[in-house]
């Protein structure tokens, strides 16, 4: 639990696989939520491999 008085403020540093571009924060009741979405690159994909039998 933190209490503060005056001004505050956090920061810190977001991982290569994050784009700061759009990262959305929402602050309700008192909670702060961050939502950053991850890079393409980042993102896992499939890949359809055919084996020949």
């Amino acid at each position: 639990m933190e209490r503060s008085y005056g001004t505050f403020e956090r920061a810190f540093t977001l991982p290569d696989t994050v784009s700061p571009e759009g990262v959305k924060a929402d602050y309700k009741n008192g909670v702060l939520t961050v939502s950053p979405p991850k890079k393409e690159i980042a993102k896992p994909r499939q890949i359809k491999v055919q084996v020949a039998s």
